[in-house]
């Protein structure tokens, strides 16, 4: 039991920072996830200011793809708090089971982390986009975790020092690991693209190898898409997470109509095939 009310179930997870626990809240009767700041860093100023920065920023968000924070205990010497318990696969478990996704399924999940990304952008970035840490739920909907590296323009903006390596070198942006305290959302749009690509390639980008050979029912505007999301330099980008949003549903549509347009014309031409060799056969008898 923690703090008396808190009962601890399991580990969710572990990070360089803190603890992910299941717990059940025996006062209001619900599960929650419970993250605490690990005791061996309860003694380092910045570390207790990095978490309180991170429940700063959640209690600021209000929207569906990202937990909601409910209460901040510091019980025994041990900071903590706790948050909305979600359950379903983090997109790394997902690809685990699934190997891949189809252009649907793909465009589907980062449409609404886009959306996510809408709204947050507004007042932080996230800066550790991964599949590690977009949730994927029964229902289809997804949750974004794991703001604590978020970029804050406040009083702890002095937490984040040029050239720090904040985030998973697969997914980060070229100027990230030059200057993380100077990046924009841009960069969360990067990591957007390195993760759809993982979503139809099974794994993240290699030197000099093209998503649309790897899936040759891509449609052909995959090539261009692709190279704006991955682009090394900025502003040669997408500008915006609603724009990246729009670019994935344009892709998807180029893709029904492709398939609109070939199949019922290769249909008809079987049908007309099959036609035609039954009259010879009729006329060689």
């Amino acid at each position: 039991m923690v703090a008396d009310r808190y009962e601890i179930r399991s580990q969710l997870g572990r990070g360089g920072m803190g603890l992910v626990l299941l717990a059940h809240d025996h006062e209001l009767g619900r599960d929650v996830a419970l993250k605490a700041l690990r005791r061996e860093l309860m003694s380092n100023p910045d570390s207790i200011a990095r978490f309180e920065r991170e429940i700063k920023l959640a209690h600021r968000f209000r929207h569906p793809g990202i937990v909601n924070l409910y209460e901040v205990h510091n019980w025994n010497g041990t900071l903590f708090y706790t948050m909305e318990y979600v359950d379903g696969r983090t997109l790394r478990c997902w690809l685990t089971e699934e190997k891949r996704a189809d252009l649907k399924t793909a465009v589907d999940i980062l449409c609404r982390v886009c959306d996510v990304l809408d709204y947050a952008h507004k007042s932080t970035i996230h800066r550790d986009l991964s599949p590690d840490n977009i949730m994927v739920l029964p229902d289809g909907s997804v949750r974004v975790l794991d703001f604590g590296l978020a970029k804050l323009d406040d009083r702890f903006a002095g937490l984040t020092v040029a050239g720090s390596n904040l985030g998973k070198l697969s997914y980060m942006a070229p100027e990230q690991e030059l200057n993380a305290a100077r990046v924009d959302r841009r960069a969360d749009l990067y990591s957007l693209g390195i993760i759809f690509y993982e979503l139809l390639a099974g794994h993240t980008p290699k030197l000099g190898e093209k998503l649309t050979r790897l899936r040759s029912d891509l449609p052909r505007e995959t090539k261009a898409f692709m190279r704006r999301a991955l682009a090394r330099k900025p502003d040669e980008r997408f500008f915006s997470a609603r724009e990246f949003r729009e670019a994935l549903i344009h892709l998807q549509a180029r893709q029904q109509a492709r398939r609109k347009g070939v199949f019922p014309f290769c249909a008809d031409l079987f049908k007309r095939g099959g036609a035609f060799l039954k009259r010879l056969i009729r006329l060689g008898a």
